[in-house]
């Protein structure tokens, strides 16, 4: 008996036309990227595209695999209604007019359409999205254009925009990286991005996830899920995106909106798991081909260990350049051993360099000998890739630059020999040529791309070093919030038996009288305006500290007093005048977000905070030896350590689910520790819930 052949795939378009966009893109992808049978739907017309047409989707021969609508959102319901009647697998929905509109009516229809889909075996792309595309399956249903020389790889996307979806194929294409399947999102009705990571993360076959997005959704807790799937499966992600302010809606105006804005949140979770996060499309694409590229090589790219990276080249300059490039960007240079270094001496000219970046230039010694002498680099074992800086434009085939194409063919032949991966990277932007192209075809074991300063960025990304962040500047704007005036948050946490220093209210009324009222306060003084919703004293001239007579403690709070008018600062009640604390200042804030969670910051404290490098973000409720481990980072006296971290965990605890759990964030600036009379806080910030960013 004849084994009966898998039947081809079936698509049906309903609502294709001659003469639409869509319609071209989706019969061209199918016929280009795979054999699809295509059943155009369509009561108007007898055939479409010189297929003949039926008038409704119950009527195409068999149920189709993929059901694509290209109508109008007032009528595409109803059209996916039947499809899940029968039992259709993927539904695409390119149709827009739903809540990416904002109006009620679109707001509706997509809520209606969940409720179609929900719990079926039907999944719905969409809507306002371009559809799907399994390379390897042969099926294309993507309304959107695909390069015609992607091939199949181990790179699977997912893009909540249409148009970057062939922004990153063609990017991918560009750099020799090959596609498993990709997926535009659109409104994710149904089927958002992290459904889609996770159908990625479920094919063998992907082993690289590259991701435009503007939004996780409202789950934390499943996105680091599927992070961590990611992760243990070897499955690196490189994610580009958008929007760093949508997860948060009340991040307090202060030193914390700089050191744990929204984009630190989400950097917090991505960096924790392995994901690569890039700024642009061309650094999204360099990084998920040269992933790719080491997956495919059983190199492991993120947070390799040990050795580093040897850069080749006959030019010193570009060698130079190179290595520049790749400490600056924090990439390791490979440290050679005694055979590589013998090995490089021995063919080297006067006055070259067999160091790391090597630079061969016009060696005298044959070529075998100057090969040999490379292999044993592309062996040492401090050696984990080798870098190829290409100076040169690229040459063709019926050139006569020999010499130019026998040296790539060696880079090539040595990284296939060895097992070594070896990128060929152009300085610059340079012409393919037909030689060029053919020399990626012939030899796979080596990914030659263009651009070193790309290359240079992302290799770091894939083998990170950290780098302290870049101070964000504030500005007036972030002087009045609606917090309470330092009075009253002193009070707050006078409740919760937490060490202050003494100190005394006067109003403003009652300036004149400051030198009587602060009597009994130990010098020297510090005097503080006490104003409605102010955030940042200093800002304003707030603050003076060591006054050290009552005279110059009475000078002081007129100052500041006369320093808010001046500010035009409105609520200005008067002053808080405190004794001194002394020790190691620490900047503690603890903050809740509502995609997040509540978080706790710890670092050092006085001024200018957000150029500081040395604050920890910690989960809360922290995990055992969280705020310890903070602490270590920081100069807190040895004896005081514990007692700090107690009152700081205490503290964390009354924020999550105690007396503190009706506000949004408590930051103290500073808490000043002393070896002797231990931690003190001395200036207080509260935000309520709901406050604006």
């Amino acid at each position: 008996m004849t084994a009966q052949s898998t039947p081809r795939p079936g698509v049906a378009l309903v609502g294709a036309r001659d003469g639409s966009l869509w319609t071209y893109l989706l019969f061209h992808n199918l016929r280009t990227f795979g054999d699809a049978e295509i059943w155009p739907v369509s009561r108007t017309r007898p055939e479409v595209r010189g297929v003949p047409t039926v008038a409704d989707l119950g009527l195409v021969p068999r149920t189709p695999d993929v059901a694509v609508l290209i109508v109008n959102s007032a009528a595409a319901n109803s059209v996916v209604a039947k499809a899940v009647e029968m039992k259709v697998p993927h539904i695409v929905l390119i149709s827009d007019g739903y809540a990416e509109r904002g109006t009620e009516e679109g707001i509706r229809l997509q809520r209606e359409l969940v409720g179609i889909v929900e719990g079926t075996g039907s999944r719905l792309y969409g809507p306002n999205g371009v559809g799907f595309a399994d390379f390897r399956a042969g099926i294309a249903p993507l309304g959107a254009p695909i390069p015609p020389d992607l091939r199949v790889g181990g790179v699977s996307v997912v893009s909540q925009s249409g148009s970057l979806t062939t922004t990153i194929m063609g990017g991918l294409a560009e750099d020799g990286a090959g596609v498993d399947l990709c997926v535009s999102i659109g409104n994710g009705a149904a089927f958002d991005p992290i459904d889609a990571m996770e159908t990625m993360l479920d094919r063998p076959t992907t082993t690289v996830i590259a991701a435009y997005l503007e939004s996780f959704g409202g789950n934390r807790a499943r996105l680091e899920r599927t992070l961590t799937r990611a992760r243990e499966q070897g499955v690196t992600i490189v994610l580009a995106k958008s929007g760093g302010s949508e997860i948060g809606a009340a991040i307090a105006r202060s030193h914390t909106a700089a050191l744990a804005g929204p984009d630190r949140l989400v950097d917090e979770v991505l960096t924790a798991h392995g994901v690569i996060r890039v700024r642009s499309m061309e650094q999204l694409t360099r990084a998920a081909a040269i992933a790719e590229y080491l997956s495919r090589h059983g190199a492991s790219g993120v947070g390799g260990v040990g050795g580093g990276v040897a850069v080749i080249e006959t030019s010193g300059g570009a060698a130079a350049l190179t290595a520049d490039l790749l400490t600056h960007e924090g990439v390791g240079l490979a440290t050679f051993g005694d055979a590589a270094t013998s090995a490089l001496r021995a063919v080297a000219p006067d006055g070259a360099y067999v160091s790391n970046p090597i630079d061969l230039t016009a060696s005298p010694k044959p070529y075998e000998e100057v090969t040999a002498a490379f292999h044993a680099v592309y062996t040492d074992p401090a050696v984990r890739a080798v870098v190829i800086p290409y100076a040169l434009t690229f040459p063709d085939a019926d050139d006569e630059r020999d010499v130019h194409r026998r040296s790539l063919d060696r880079y090539a032949d040595l990284g296939a020999a060895t097992g070594c991966p070896t990128i060929v990277s152009t300085l610059s932007d340079f012409a393919w040529t037909d030689w060029a192209v053919a020399f990626r075809e012939r030899h796979p074991e080596t990914l030659l791309v263009r651009g070193i300063a790309t290359t240079a960025r992302m290799l770091a990304r894939l083998y990170p070093r950290t780098q302290p962040e870049a101070p964000r500047a504030t500005g007036l704007a972030d002087v009045i919030g609606d917090a309470p005036d330092g009075r009253t948050a002193r009070d707050l946490l006078d409740a919760l038996d937490v060490p202050m220093p003494k100190a005394v209210f006067v109003a403003a009324e009652d300036v004149d009288g400051v030198a009587g009222a602060v009597a009994g306060l130990a010098h020297p003084h510090v005097v503080k305006i006490v104003a409605d919703g102010l955030l940042h004293k200093v800002k304003v001239g707030g603050v003076v500290l060591g006054c050290a007579t009552a005279e110059q403690t009475g000078a002081a709070a007129r100052r500041v007093l006369a320093s808010a008018a001046a500010a035009g600062l409105p609520g200005v009640r008067g002053v808080l005048v405190e004794e001194t604390g002394t020790g190691v200042e620490l900047f503690v804030s603890l903050n809740r977000d509502p995609w997040y969670g509540p978080y706790l910051i710890v670092g050092s404290g006085g001024g200018d905070v957000e150029a500081k490098t040395d604050s920890s973000l910690i989960a809360l409720p922290a995990t055992d030896g969280a705020v310890e481990r903070a602490l270590d980072r920081l100069p807190v006296p040895d004896g005081q350590r514990a007692a700090t971290a107690a009152l700081i965990a205490r503290l964390a605890t009354e924020f999550v689910g105690g007396r503190l759990a009706n506000w949004s964030m408590l930051e103290l600036n500073p808490v000043m520790v002393d070896a002797t009379a231990g931690p003190q806080i001395l200036d207080i910030v509260l935000l309520p819930k709901g406050e604006p960013v």
